[in-house]
């Protein structure tokens, strides 16, 4: 697997009726965009999109950071790959849904399976 990109295990315990009752959701590819430039991370995402939706794996969970690190501390990379991912590249890539998650650090995207 390609470093920066993971997925979020959870483990599963049979005696552990905590998690069912938090029902933790199913295992979240992600994509850490940290550190690309916009033209790195639009080649990146195209790359990883096109493969969750060949492994058949939504949804995604995009890291772009809030922008802190940013000149000015305005995050460029989660706006860019907003439009990116509402545009006809996102179309293409099947993108049904995208959503702001982490506190706004990520977006969850969703593809068609």
């Amino acid at each position: 697997m390609a470093s920066g990109n993971r997925h979020r295990r959870r483990r599963f315990d049979p005696d552990d009726r905590s998690a069912l009752e938090r029902d933790e959701g199913p295992e979240i590819h992600e994509v850490d965009l940290h550190g690309c430039t916009v033209e790195q991370a639009e080649r990146r995402l195209r790359a990883e999109l096109t493969r969750c939706r060949a492994l058949r794996l939504s949804p995604v969970h995009v890291i772009t950071g809030k922008g802190f690190g940013s000149q000015g501390g305005n995050g460029v990379l989660k706006p860019a790959m907003t439009r990116w991912l509402q545009g006809p590249s996102g179309q293409e890539l099947g993108v049904t849904l995208i959503r702001e998650v982490n506190g706004g650090g990520a977006l969850e995207v969703r593809i068609e399976r």
